[in-house]
C-alpha cells in the first residue's frame, strides 16, 4: 500500500471512528480496541492505531499508558475551559466577519441555521450537533484569521462530546435556534458590540449547563 493510499485510508477509519463516537456507539470512558476496531472497519491495525492518534490530537481519545486507548471523559473543569476558550475566539471572529462579510455570506449562515432547524425537527442528534458546529465554525471562516480557525478546530471534536450530553440534559437550548439567529443578525446589520455580546452570551448559556452538569457526575 502506498503512503498516499495508507493516509486516504487512514483519514476514513478516523472519520467513521469519530463518527461512532459521536453517535453515542462507544460512550466516554469506553475502550476503543485495536483488533475489534480493525475488524469492525475490515482494515489491518495500522489505519486503526493511524485514527486513534489522530483523535488523540483533538482530544476525543486519551491513551493510557499500559491500558490502551479510550474515548475521553470530560470534566467540569474541561467544560469550563473549553467553552470559555472558545467564547474568546468565537467573540474575536465575529468582530473580524463584520467588515469581511456581504449579503451571500448572509444568506449562507442563514441556511445553516435552516439546516439546524430541520435537524432539530427530526430530532437527529447527531446532525443537529453537526449543523450547529458548521454554523460556528462558518463565522469563525469569516474572521479570516488562519490561526484562530486552527485554534478553534482543535476544541472541535471536544465541543461535539459535550454537546452528546446537552442535547440529553437540556434539549431547549439546542431547540432554542434564538441564539444563533441573534448572533446572524447583529453581523447582518454590521452592529459589532451585538455580534460580540451575542456569542459570548450564546456560549455562557451553554457553559453554566454544563459545567453544573458535569460537577453534579463527580
Amino acid at each position: 500500500m502506498s503512503a498516499v493510499q495508507r493516509i486516504e485510508l487512514g483519514d476514513a477509519v478516523t472519520d467513521a471512528l469519530r463518527d461512532l463516537i459521536f453517535d453515542g456507539t462507544y460512550a466516554p470512558g469506553d475502550r476503543l480496541v485495536e483488533t475489534e476496531l480493525a475488524q469492525r472497519f475490515g482494515t489491518s491495525r495500522g489505519p486503526v492505531r493511524d485514527a486513534l492518534a489522530d483523535l488523540e490530537k483533538s482530544g476525543l481519545v486519551v491513551a493510557v499508558n499500559r491500558r490502551g486507548s479510550f474515548v475521553a471523559s470530560m470534566t467540569s473543569v474541561d467544560v469550563d475551559e473549553l467553552y470559555t476558550l472558545r467564547s474568546s475566539l468565537e467573540a474575536l471572529a465575529a468582530v473580524r466577519a463584520i467588515d469581511r462579510i456581504g449579503p451571500d455570506e448572509v444568506r449562507h449562515l442563514d441556511r445553516l441555521l435552516s439546516e439546524l432547524g430541520d435537524a432539530l425537527d427530526e430530532g437527529d442528534r447527531v446532525r443537529v450537533g453537526e449543523c450547529d458546529m458548521a454554523f460556528h465554525r462558518t463565522i469563525v471562516e469569516y474572521g479570516d484569521h488562519s490561526r484562530l480557525l486552527v485554534a478553534w478546530e482543535r476544541l472541535a471534536d471536544q465541543t461535539r462530546l459535550v454537546m452528546q450530553e446537552l442535547s440529553v440534559v437540556a434539549p431547549e437550548m439546542q431547540a432554542d435556534v434564538g441564539g444563533h439567529r441573534e448572533m446572524l443578525d447583529a453581523l447582518a446589520a454590521d452592529d459589532v458590540d451585538a455580534a460580540r455580546d451575542a456569542v459570548c452570551e450564546h456560549l455562557e448559556k451553554a457553559r453554566t449547563v454544563m459545567v453544573r452538569r458535569f460537577a453534579a457526575k463527580t
